[in-house]
């Protein structure tokens, strides 16, 4: 309406949210595309789709609407923009008071541009000056209730337009992870096809063909700035991974011996770590076979581990709960044992407290304190929990450590 400093725009209307939505997901694959191969084949996959997530998700515009405040001047207001009722001259312009309405924010401001596919046919000429959307009301009548109404009224459209924008803008970002996994994992997949190169070697581990019924389990019902990941641009060399599948079946069967032996006290009361350890060996031997025939190995007091070209690519700790600082040690002795990339591990947490949950809690909060934390994944049911790490002096190799806690009173 007038001229004064500020970005002047039209809010909500200057182009469509979808347009801007899709310009930013065009740049993520671009990104993806262009990224050096071997820095793609040997980052951290986890830590680079966590970065490019937090550099392409869109931050959401939020309104602090208790925090309006006004300012007001004297103009010369143009005669077309006069009410019929004012005997005014064309092409002249006459004083008269401006109310400014400053509307502070914060958040992704080229979203002040963007129409909302459910969108209201409405917009308004606003200007951006900092942190502040302002608009102007003209004092025409000294009437104080009429200026209220007036600015209420375009704050209304405002508060409607945002939310629709936030809505969407919301769906985008819920989104953006899984696509950008796919994106990476495809655009790895298509490097690895075009050189011949299988980034998995892939253990030779499998089930057996015939597990006797006695070891049959029964089953039971139950805004940071990320910082682009380090990773070596020499070439990329293949390693052995234990199969994503034949992990999870592993600790699938550990947590059903756990809640079955939970169950029967005089399994597990006045036993050792030992003891106990060797009873999930008992169970998981017979349903995994290896070319070697040492699928499960011990080695030590407590290790559970698959092996293989000497060395360690799972491996179980089964230890009592003594605490968080004892149980940062048994991660750390873990990340000691494994070199490959992508390797898998277990700590099978035998808890004697008398309540267990206030362990999982302390196991939950604050396992992300630990220096090679990197993602936590969730529950997979009471007492599991799956982290990823990195081994200590190698960020770009990842663990995939599974927590599995049971109630050893």
């Amino acid at each position: 309406m007038f001229q004064r400093a500020g970005e002047m725009i039209k809010i909500f209307a200057e182009q469509r949210l979808s347009d801007f939505l899709d310009e930013r997901l065009n740049r993520l694959r671009q990104e993806v595309q262009n990224q050096d191969t071997n820095y793609l084949l040997n980052v951290n996959e986890t830590s680079f789709i966590d970065y490019l997530v937090n550099r392409y998700q869109v931050e959401l515009l939020v309104f602090y609407w208790d925090q309006i405040s006004v300012s007001y001047c004297e103009k010369p207001i143009p005669a077309e923009l006069f009410p019929p009722s004012f005997h005014v001259r064309p092409g002249k312009s006459y004083p008269g008071q401006v109310i400014t309405y400053h509307l502070p924010f914060s958040g992704d401001k080229e979203l002040l541009k963007c129409q909302p596919s459910r969108y209201i046919m409405w917009t308004k000429d606003i200007r951006l000056e900092g942190d502040c959307v302002c608009f102007d009301v003209i004092n025409w009548q000294d009437d104080a209730e009429a200026i209220k109404r007036e600015a209420d009224n375009i704050i209304g459209y405002i508060r409607r337009q945002a939310e629709n924008v936030s809505k969407e803008v919301l769906e985008f970002n819920s989104r953006l992870e899984k696509e950008t996994q796919q994106l990476v994992q495809s655009r790895k997949a298509y490097i690895l096809k075009q050189e011949n190169l299988v980034a998995s070697l892939g253990v030779p581990v499998r089930k057996a063909g015939q597990v006797p019924p006695t070891f049959s389990i029964p089953i039971t019902k139950k805004n940071i700035i990320v910082k682009k990941p380090d990773a070596p641009t020499s070439p990329f060399m293949p390693e052995p991974t234990l199969d994503e599948e034949v992990y999870q079946e592993i600790l699938k069967i550990i947590y059903e011996t756990g809640i079955e032996m939970e169950r029967h006290p005089s399994i597990y009361k006045d036993k050792d770590r030992e003891v106990l350890r060797d009873h999930f060996i008992m169970v998981l031997s017979p349903h995994f076979e290896s070319a070697t025939g040492e699928t499960f190995n011990k080695s030590g007091k407590t290790d559970i581990l698959i092996r293989h070209e000497k060395q360690n690519i799972f491996i179980a700790e089964c230890k009592f709960w003594k605490g968080i600082k004892m149980f940062y040690d048994t991660i750390d002795q873990l990340l000691g044992y494994l070199t490959w990339r992508d390797s898998k591990a277990a700590i099978v947490c035998f808890v004697k407290n008398k309540e267990l949950d206030p362990v999982l809690k302390t196991i939950e909060q604050e396992i992300v304190k630990h220096s090679c934390f990197i993602k936590y994944y969730g529950k997979k049911k009471e007492g599991w929990f799956m982290f990823e790490f990195h081994l200590k002096d190698d960020p770009t190799r990842s663990v995939k450590l599974a927590v599995l806690c049971f109630h050893f009173p």
